[in-house]
């Protein structure tokens, strides 16, 4: 049951996994920019907003990809 590796299957893997590589790299810099803004200002609502805003802004970006296909 070997087959032949065929390129396009790989373009689309590399895709896929740059996608889920940007998604996460995105939710990385908003959490950690919300710890960082919230040390400077000093307002712990800061941090929770930051948090709440990646995670509603993740699941809008899922909905939406839903919604194309």
């Amino acid at each position: 049951m070997s087959r032949a590796a065929d390129p396009s299957d790989a373009k689309l893997a590399r895709r896929a996994n740059v996608r889920t590589a940007v998604t996460l790299l995105s939710i990385a810099v908003v959490f950690f920019g919300g710890i960082i803004a919230a040390q400077y200002t000093g307002a712990n609502a800061v941090g929770i907003g930051a948090v709440g805003f990646g995670i509603i802004g993740f699941l809008i970006a899922v909905a939406g990809r839903r919604v194309r296909r």
